[in-house]
């Protein structure tokens, strides 16, 4: 199965677990390829910078692409000056991923679990058992 690893600083995943960030800010967006359906809902892993491992997971059922960023400053916990800096300047668009039930889990689970040997920059693709869902 196709799911998506993600990488975030530790304060943004506390308060994804928390309700309080319930976007996630991103250039862009997992899409179908050539051929393929597209993949919403999306599992994705979060990998928590800092740690060295895999510390939960979310559902992701899609994403909005938008140049309207006020909207998004208080659900993705971001200063409107940053969503405009990190967007590439005013006008420009940001991909605002939907957080649906974060879980954390017990234990972090090693990246080499999931095939790799370092952590995505931003986001990737990774293949994970069907159980994982």
């Amino acid at each position: 199965m196709k799911a998506v690893l993600l990488s975030l600083k530790p304060e943004w995943w506390e308060k994804i677990l928390t309700g309080e960030k319930d976007m996630e800010i991103r250039k862009t967006a997992p899409q179908g390829g050539a051929g393929e359906p597209e993949p919403w809902p999306v599992l994705v892993l979060v990998y928590v910078s800092g740690t060295g491992g895999v510390q939960g997971k979310f559902r992701c059922p899609g994403y909005v692409k938008t140049n309207l960023l006020a909207g998004l400053q208080r659900r993705a916990c971001i200063p409107m000056g940053d969503l405009v800096d990190y967007a590439g300047g005013p006008g420009k668009s940001v991909c605002a991923w939907i957080v649906e039930n974060p879980v954390k889990f017990d234990e972090p689970r090693p990246l080499a679990e999931f095939g790799l040997k370092h952590p995505p920059m931003s986001w990737q693709y990774i293949e994970i058992p069907e159980t994982e869902e």
